[in-house]
Order: structure tokens, then sequence, then C-alpha cells
């Protein structure tokens, strides 16, 4: 009988080592890429007041409608996927949103891909009680958009 192989004991993270790691991520990652699609939604909403906000949605747009957009990874390099977890929306996410579109506002989703220090940012993708599920985390991924195929 062959012997068992011992348990390879997983070392815990610490507190600070997760909070150095997203303090990386947001350096890197996140806050480019919000300042990138802020500067990309001013270009497009001249007329209009835009507005990052640190909460869910990412940005706002005041006009005479009011508009929301949430602001996705797809890849972050050439050949690297963001996780799923990150590349659709959360179920506290999918809440707001279906709360938002059952008012009547317009909530819309972009995605970008990170190549180097430079980002290239999907169209906006209107959001409807029809089409949320589709870019939802708690939807199987057979029935998700696959982000790749927006750009």
């Amino acid at each position: 009988m062959a012997k068992k192989n011992k348990k390879v004991k997983k070392k815990r993270r610490t507190h600070e080592q997760s909070v150095r790691d997203g303090k990386k991520a947001h350096d890197e990652t996140i806050g480019p890429s919000h300042d990138e699609c802020e500067k990309k939604l001013k270009r497009e909403y001249q007329n209009d007041h835009v507005t990052s906000t640190t909460g869910m949605p990412d940005f706002v747009i005041f006009n005479k409608r009011t508009k929301f957009v949430e602001l996705k990874p797809c890849r972050l390099s050439k050949n690297q996927r963001a996780s799923f977890e990150r590349m659709y929306l959360s179920l506290t996410q999918e809440i707001t949103i279906l709360f938002l579109l059952n008012c009547g506002a317009y909530v819309g989703i972009r995605y970008y891909i990170k190549t180097g220090k430079t980002f290239t940012l999907s169209k906006v993708i209107k959001l409807s009680l029809k089409n949320l599920k589709r870019f939802c985390l708690s939807t199987p991924w057979e029935e998700r958009t696959d982000p790749d195929d927006l750009f």
C-alpha cells in the first residue's frame, strides 16, 4: 500500500499582507483604470457633470436623466484574464443595479483591458432587466456574456 502524502500546511495571509496587496492593486490597476474611464466619460459627456464615486456604481453622470456606469476588468495583460469575481457583478452590485433599473435609471457597464500601463475601454453597454443576468456572477457561466466579445 502506498504511503499517503503528508498534508502541506497552508500559510495564512496576515492582515498586513492583504492590505499591502490591496493597495498595490489599487495603485497599479484600479486607480489608473478609473482615471482613464473618467477622462473618456468626460469627453463623451462634455456638457454634463461626470464624477467617480467610492461606492457602487463607479461613475455617475449628472444631466437631465442621471446615468450610472460600472467599470469592470476584462484582461489585465495580453494573456491573463481577470478573475470571474472581478469580471462580473457581485451579488451586492446586482441587487443595487436591479433597484436602480426598477426605479427607471439608466445603468451601464464598461469593461477594460490593461496592457502594460495603457487601458483599452469598451463601449458602455446599457443594462436592462432582460440582459442584467448575463453580467452577474450569480448566473451560470454558460449563460454569461464573455467580455472579450465586446471589444
